[in-house]
């Protein structure tokens, strides 16, 4: 769901090494909440799939494009759907949670939240079931605290702070929890902790909800200067991230702490500003929170006019959103509006509506306050018995609540409904509390700062340990860069390494060779010598010194005076930093002298291939790093040579067995025509030679003079003509196989090529077998989709599902006992389709299988077949169509024909 910082890091070294579109979309995924403007780039270059749609819907999202995100989330769910991708579709409903929010839709919030868990439990992802688990509660708490707390308070875990991501999310649902409760202190150590846990992961949105809600909690405690440093740190980071959403919330919260500091002019102009930016999303609960209190500051200012209006407002909007907190506020401040305009029974009505709400709620918090509320007004309205009731419903409220802290104004307010009833003693009682009450409170206050500052020593403190640790990380990181850099180099001479070894030719491998040496050491000369068949001496296979090549005699493998011979008999290694005698005695007339040497064994396992010589002009050429990486070019370089040696034995033999497959299918080829022709042709040779005698005999009656009945002309005419006829349908037979034979290497040039329905075509051309197939008892089903269109040979296409489907008929299923044969076609990805026949027959041995497509091979020589059906389909689907076909089949398991065919023919 979301990555850390480490692992943006890695994904960002990785992306570098290689920037492939997969990567690209992993990171677009990882920074879409950290840097979306470079999230929204990265996608550019990805092709489209139902995870590049879901990111950058939430990207334009966060842009506050809702009606384009909404647009981008159909089709990634489509997307997800169509692949049965349980993840992706949760992804998916975790971000309509989000556009929910932004919309103000609360049960379509809910709703999506609720989806998102059942799909991550069907995808088992536990992760993501608890991420979204902690997600709804915290949404739950806004709709109904007392109920969230009942379902989630016991049954989600404690925060594990190995997982940031999860563990902000519970901390933020049980700082939410514990806010609203009016447990402050509590609510700011969860808030903080997920704060920074939100940061870690990447969750900046929640981040940014995190620090106005902190700021929020502090105004409440009246600890302006805590509650500006986190509306200040929201508001730099929702403006860091342009996102204008965020920058409303922040400019929100910010514009009711500089109220409650009696900031008034900087907080209406922050929340007008808040509500412009809002405009298009007049449904979100940020825009009911900036017009309650921008009608907060028109109260504070004397207005209770445009006040009212905002109220109004405000709970038009509440009702909408389905937020009881919201509709409680509305009705108070519509409650503290009205009496200004006197409108004191309206004033009434509107503090009756909140005592409902909250009572409906089972929020007994704010009942004292309420009730108190109602009995101000009901004085002023002179209703003096009724007001000292409900002063005395609210004392009686409070004194139910556990560790409720009395406001002296309550106390106040019912020493004056006792008053305004002659009831003097209990009123004087009532004053004396409510002045008790006050000192008392200037003392709580007081601890509540300390606590308060206590708190915000500890959280201060903490981000010192952590910059303390972000430091030490720091130097960790300059380590890990080094050994970073040591692997750097290993893996590029792994890469190096594929390349070399992928070559099967020696003068591509030695090309290679030298390519890479120059570019990863300095070596001004370089020399491969390979040892000869009989072992005896070195040939020097390659050579080439300041770009031009040369060719050094051969070195006996027993030559006292060299290197080479030395590296070779003894297996090892020699690096001469500087000549010695030997070297100087083997150097090159009228060639530079070098500084530095290198000598290094070609070996496969324990056998030597040769060997490899460096030379360098520069002294000290090859300390341990550049010694390790011609260790490592030597090692793939032998084995590259062997490879190549062994590839060219192989390549020998393959010719050898080639031209035997060839010769041995040439005589097949033959044997087959003059089988399949020797027939016809005898026949008629029997016909004509019969002919020819009958003809002879007639012709020495005839001149002989002797007397010829008409019964012997008949007899003559009859056998003539049974004979020319049986010569003329032995010559058909004869030419309808040479024809065939031809077909085996037809070419399309001579086809007709247009476009065409397949199922149209496959229904006309098969119609025939389709009724011989009924005769038979047999049935010949098409499923082909009726939209897929080919742009191809009609003509050929038609002839090869012929051929398939009178195969399977003719050798696949058994007479008498009755039979399907199958044709199936639907499109492919990538502009292709799949055709296929299949039947339910007897099938084919492995042994018939290998050959099923070879000329004049046929298990029913003399029974209709001549083996030349298969062999022309193979040949018009792979040559005149350009696709594939395959067959799999088993003994008694019926066969399958499997054709791949291009919708425009190439």
């Amino acid at each position: 769901m979301f990555a850390t910082e480490e692992a943006v890091q890695a994904l960002e070294a990785r992306y570098r090494a290689a920037p492939e579109p997969g990567l690209a979309l992993e990171l677009a995924w990882a920074l879409r909440q950290r840097d979306t403007g470079r999230a929204l780039q990265l996608l550019r270059g990805v092709p489209p799939s139902p995870r590049l749609w879901l990111t950058e819907a939430e990207c334009v999202l966060l842009l506050g494009r809702l009606d384009e995100s909404e647009r981008l989330l159909q089709r990634a769910e489509q997307g997800f759907a169509a692949a049965q991708d349980a993840l992706g579709l949760a992804d998916v409903q975790w971000l309509h949670y989000y556009l929910a929010a932004d919309r103000g839709d609360t049960p379509g919030l809910h709703r999506a939240l609720e989806q998102a868990i059942a799909l991550a439990e069907r995808g088992g992802d536990a992760r993501r079931r608890l991420l979204f688990e902690a997600s709804l509660a915290r949404a739950e708490v806004l709709r109904d605290r007392a109920a969230a707390e009942s379902r989630w308070a016991t049954s989600l875990p404690p925060a594990d702070e190995r997982d940031a991501l999860c563990a902000a999310a519970l901390n933020d649902f049980r700082g939410m929890l514990a806010a609203l409760g009016g447990q402050f202190l509590e609510s700011i150590e969860a808030c903080s902790a997920a704060y920074s846990q939100a940061l870690h992961s990447g969750q900046l949105r929640r981040a940014i909800a995190l620090a106005t809600n902190l700021g929020f909690t502090f105004t409440r405690m009246h600890d302006y200067e805590s509650a500006i440093d986190w509306l200040r740190r929201a508001l730099e980071l929702a403006r860091s991230a342009r996102w204008p959403g965020m920058i409303s919330l922040c400019l929100a919260h910010t514009g009711e702490a500089l109220r409650r500091l009696g900031q008034l002019g900087e907080a209406r102009e922050l929340l007008q500003e808040c509500l412009q930016l809002q405009a298009a999303r007049p449904q979100a609960r940020t825009t009911a929170l900036g017009r309650q209190y921008l009608a907060d500051v028109f109260m504070d200012l004397g207005d209770a006019q445009s006040a009212l209006q905002g109220f109004e407002q405000l709970g038009r909007e509440a009702l909408a959103g389905g937020w009881i907190d919201l509709q409680i506020e509305s009705a108070r401040g519509r409650a503290r509006a009205l009496p200004a305009l006197e409108r004191a029974e309206d004033a009434v009505q509107a503090v009756q509506q909140a005592l409902s709400l909250c009572q409906s709620q089972h929020e007994r918090g704010q009942l004292p306050e309420l009730r108190g509320q109602l009995g101000e007004l009901l004085l002023r309205l002179g209703r003096g018995e009724e007001a000292r009731q409900c002063y005395a419903q609210a004392l009686e409220d409070a004194q139910a609540l556990p560790g409720y802290r009395l406001p002296p104004a309550l106390l106040d307010g019912a020493a004056r409904a006792h008053a305004a009833l002659g009831q003097y003693e209990t009123a004087f009682e009532l004053s004396s509390r409510a002045g008790a009450l006050r000192e008392q409170g200037f003392s709580e206050d007081a601890r509540q700062r300390s606590r308060a500052m206590h708190t915000h020593h500890q959280i201060e403190r903490a981000r010192a340990e952590s910059e303390h640790l972000r430091r030490l990380a720091a130097s960790e990181a300059a380590r890990f860069e080094a050994l970073k850099d040591a692997h750097a180099v290993l893996e590029h001479l792994g890469r190096v390494g594929q390349e070399i070894t992928a070559e099967l030719q020696v003068d591509r491998v030695l090309e290679v060779l030298e390519r890479r040496v120059h570019a990863l050491l300095h070596a001004s000369c370089m020399m491969v010598y390979l040892l000869d068949e009989g072992g005896s001496r070195l040939q020097c296979e390659f050579g080439v010194e300041d770009g031009q090549p040369f060719q050094d005699p051969p070195i006996a493998l027993d030559a006292p005076d060299s290197y080479v011979a030395r590296c070779a008999r003894e297996r090892r290694e020699f690096v001469l930093d500087a000549p010695d005698e030997l070297a100087v005695a083997a150097q090159v007339a009228d060639t530079p002298q070098p500084q530095s040497l290198v000598f290094m064994p070609l070996m496969v396992a324990q056998r030597l291939v040769g060997v490899l010589s460096l030379q360098s002009p520069r002294s000290a050429a090859y300390g341990e790093r550049e010694q390790l990486i011609v260790r490592s070019l030597a090692a793939y370089a032998a084995i590259a040579l062997e490879n190549a040696h062994a590839y060219q034995r192989l390549s020998a033999l393959q010719r050898q067995l080639l031209a035997q497959e060839k010769l041995a299918a040439l005589g097949a080829l033959v044997a087959g025509v003059a089988h399949e022709i020797n027939t016809p042709i005898g026949n008629s040779l029997l016909a004509t030679g019969t002919l020819l005698g009958a003809t002879r005999q007639m012709v020495q009656r005839v001149e002989g003079g002797g007397a010829l009945r008409r019964s012997d002309w008949q007899s003559y005419a009859r056998d003539s003509l049974s004979g020319l006829e049986m010569i003329e349908r032995n010559m058909h037979n004869a030419a309808s196989l040479v024809d065939n034979l031809k077909q085996v290497v037809q070419e399309r040039d001579v086809q007709q090529r247009r476009e065409f329905l397949l199922a149209e075509l496959a229904a006309e051309r098969l119609h025939v077998l389709a009724t011989r197939a009924t005769r038979a008892g047999h049935a010949l089903r098409l499923e082909i989709d009726a939209q897929l269109r080919l742009d191809s040979y009609p003509g050929p296409l038609g002839q090869a599902l012929e051929i398939l489907v009178g195969n399977a008929l003719l050798h696949g299923l058994e007479p008498g006992r009755p039979g399907v044969v199958t044709v199936l076609a639907a499109p492919l990805d990538e502009g292709r389709c799949r055709l296929e026949v299949r039947d339910n027959g007897r099938g084919m041995s492995e042994a018939v299988l290998e050959r099923v497509f070879d000329p004049f091979f046929s298990t029913r020589f003399g029974q209709g077949g001549n083996g030349l059906g298969l062999a022309i389909c193979h040949t018009i689907v792979c040559h005149v169509l350009g696709g594939e076909i395959h067959a799999h089949s088993a003994p008694g398991r019926g066969s399958r024909f499997i054709m791949s065919l291009p919708l425009r023919t190439p």
